[in-house]
């Protein structure tokens, strides 16, 4: 059934003059013409996860015997996870000599490796250019403001420690792909300089039903607060404060996309996702299930978008005091959340067609702080999906002990570039060589632009 429309004869008169709008942002930023790429009939979509905080990739994927098992036990300290509660690993061509193990909570993620449709991305992180321990001592370029949040969080946004970046990687490849496609960005987890800086901004909702305009202040009758929102979203796109004109077009974007939605969103599937404990914002479990109800109509999206990506932001994993058993906890519920989410997509039939990878801040440091871990830089990712080369790890494990060569001030050094990990899932988006230089500007400063991991 239709949700309730108000104000209906309003909404049309404000809609008719909102064609070919843009954002400020993109009328600043992007004076020349958008490449294009070549988009066939086939669909996918990418959902990036944000572990937000930096989660502790390090006790996720671990070492499970031998030498290697005694010297990460011996530093980890009260971090460690008993050898025998580790879930066996056989990668399919990966052999360093170290036999590794997932955490004891990822039994779904397990599963996913065993059949193929999940990889470990080892040691992932953001880099200027590659280096070792002796060059980070001897003054190599190194990320700006190594181990802080927000930084370390925008450079991954951005995909490019070597300069500042004004857009994110996600929406240089809609500009390049699509830049008219008003639902190629859609955002769950809350607003992310990933998809911002584009011709069209992301798609923001929240997780629950998308309703149709019901806009308070546009008509209460009090004061002039109502009547100052009416001019607003009245202005014409020819209106000289760029200030005004982006707000009120914007405004009646959003107000159009809604209320096309409501109506798709209507015959939607609904999914159900395990509950989370304690976690802020919206729990990671909705906003997954948010996303697999909009895959369910992505046939009847307005402008049937060929190519999406979704942001989903799984939030807390600053575990400076968190000790092992809190931090199973989240480790747990993420492994439910993606084997959920793998479940609503063969439900879909879309297993081939979506590729999910996980993103964070940085990694935790090797030792820790009695309560938990510390900033770290480099970290383990992990892409699910049918697309996938699965079963296997990509990269260079880093050793996990006292005085790491692979290591500095416990902070193991990343030896694969976040733009070699986002390119790889870019090329199989369709992203062609010369795509990949404009999306991510210093991959050239990389030896692989393709780590082998999606088909």
């Amino acid at each position: 059934m239709k949700k309730s429309m108000n104000r209906r004869q309003f909404i049309k008169g404000l809609l008719a003059t909102a064609v070919g709008t843009t954002p400020l942002v993109s009328a600043i930023r992007h004076s020349g013409s958008a490449m294009a790429a070549t988009i066939g009939n086939d669909y996918k979509a990418i959902v990036c996860v944000l572990l937000e905080g930096g989660a502790d990739a390090f006790n996720m994927v671990v070492p499970r015997s031998g030498v290697s098992y005694s010297a990460y036990s011996t530093v980890r300290e009260n971090m460690a996870l008993p050898a025998s509660s580790l879930l066996p690993l056989t990668p399919a061509t990966y052999n360093d000599g170290v036999q590794y193990g997932l955490h004891p909570t990822m039994t779904r993620m397990h599963e996913l490796f065993t059949n193929h449709q999940l990889a470990v991305i080892a040691n992932v992180g953001t880099l200027v250019r590659p280096v070792t321990k002796l060059d980070v001592e001897n003054g190599a370029p190194v990320p700006n403001q190594l181990f802080a949040h927000n930084t370390q969080r925008d450079l991954w946004m951005t995909a490019n420690a070597a300069r500042a970046e004004k857009s994110g990687w996600a929406a240089r490849l809609a500009d390049i792909f699509d830049p008219a496609q008003e639902l190629f960005n859609i955002t769950v987890g809350g607003k992310n300089l990933m998809q911002r800086g584009g011709s069209q901004p992301a798609f923001e909702f929240g997780g629950d039903d998308i309703y149709a305009f019901d806009d308070y202040y546009a008509f209460r009758e009090d004061g002039r607060l109502g009547e100052v929102y009416r001019q607003l979203l009245a202005r014409d796109s020819s209106h000289p404060n760029l200030l005004v004109k982006s707000f009120a077009d914007n405004r009646r974007r959003s107000i159009r996309l809604s209320n096309d939605l409501s109506e798709v969103f209507d015959t939607a599937t609904s999914f159900t996702f395990p509950d989370g404990v304690h976690e802020s914002g919206t729990q990671l479990g909705d906003q997954l299930a948010a996303v697999a109800k909009m895959l369910s109509v992505k046939d009847r999206l307005p402008g049937s978008p060929k190519r999406q990506i979704y942001f989903v932001n799984y939030h807390d994993w600053d575990t400076h005091a968190a000790p092992l058993d809190a931090e199973s906890h989240k480790v747990d519920y993420l492994d439910k959340c993606l084997g959920a989410f793998a479940d609503a997509l063969h439900q879909l039939g879309l297993e081939n067609n979506v590729t999910t990878c996980t993103i964070s801040d940085f990694g935790r440091s090797i030792t820790p702080n009695g309560a938990g871990t510390d900033h770290g830089w480099g970290s383990h990712a992990f892409v699910m999906g049918g697309a996938v080369n699965g079963g296997d790890i990509y990269g260079l494990m880093p050793e996990i002990a006292a005085n790491s060569p692979d290591a500095i001030e416990d902070r193991v050094i990343p030896t694969t570039a976040v733009e070699q990990y986002l390119a790889t899932i870019a090329s199989w988006f369709g992203a062609s060589s010369a795509d990949l230089d404009v999306i991510f500007p210093n991959l050239h400063s990389f030896p692989s632009n393709n780590l082998g991991f999606l088909g």
